[in-house]
């Protein structure tokens, strides 16, 4: 059963469309992976799915309620979001900044609750965050900053999660670390993640389905063993690239061909 469904989408900035006439709907429970060159829209997309652009039309539904009809406290109970750069001011606590999770759960007088502190130390221990919980987040790595983000997106309790290139700015370590965290919530929390990215390869195994963005449209979208070819790569991304399957996965894993476009 579809929990997001999406009837062309436009929407931009000043008077200027970046994504044009998206349609598509995603199942509970689903990961889905939206892939294309800097500048496609991919970042577009999941803001003006959230209702954050002013200049937008077409319709998002969230469990079949409009988005247009939700005032911004209900959509962040249905969404929670992982940008690509936070703005927080760098003296917060680890905990302070997962306890801004809970604002949507709180009562405007009210301070946080049994349950709120219980949601807090659960996806601190998920994320693995417990044990700098009391440090301050200009003094962590990259790696250790996006699962506290993570961790606050989590503290909201959303059945749907949304991510901006989790992986950005990240070793490759990290990278995967974040992606496992991912699928566990997809597998047992039955959240439906829609992520943004920039690395195919990384995207591929933890996606059911992918979706490539061209010049602000959906070119293809479906499995990745389906949408992973030479043709959808070239087409997209401008790039030649060799096909195999990785030897663990057997899933589809690109390389570039260098000097080839």
């Amino acid at each position: 059963m579809a929990i997001l469904e999406v009837n062309n989408l436009h929407a931009g900035y000043g008077n200027r469309y970046v994504i044009k006439d998206i349609s598509f709907c995603q199942n509970k429970g689903e990961f889905i992976s939206v892939l294309g060159r800097n500048g496609s829209g991919k970042s577009t997309m999941i803001k003006a799915l959230q209702g954050f652009l002013k200049y937008c039309s077409g319709k998002v539904k969230i469990d079949s309620k409009d988005i247009s009809s939700l005032k911004p406290k209900q959509i962040a109970k249905n969404i929670s979001y992982v940008p690509q750069m936070f703005s927080l001011p760098f003296e917060f606590s680890v905990e302070e900044i997962v306890h801004m999770g809970r604002y949507t759960h709180q009562g405007h007088m009210g301070g946080p609750s049994a349950a709120d502190k219980k949601t807090i130390e659960e996806v601190m221990e998920l994320t693995e965050i417990t044990a700098f919980m009391e440090k301050k987040i200009a003094n962590l790595s990259g790696g250790e900053r996006q699962r506290v983000f993570i961790a606050r997106a989590l503290a909201q309790n959303t059945p749907i999660l949304f991510l901006d290139e989790p992986s950005s700015h990240l070793d490759i370590n990290y990278q995967v670390e974040i992606y496992q965290i991912l699928k566990r919530l997809q597998e047992e929390k039955e959240k439906t993640i829609l992520c943004t990215e920039h690395n195919i390869n990384l995207a591929i195994p933890y996606s059911q389905k992918i979706m490539f963005l061209k010049e602000g449209k959906i070119h293809s979208m479906g499995p990745p063993k389906k949408m992973i070819t030479k043709q959808n790569i070239k087409e997209v991304f401008n790039a030649e690239v060799d096909i195999k399957d990785n030897l663990y996965s057997g899933l589809p894993e690109i390389s570039l061909i260098p000097g080839k476009r």
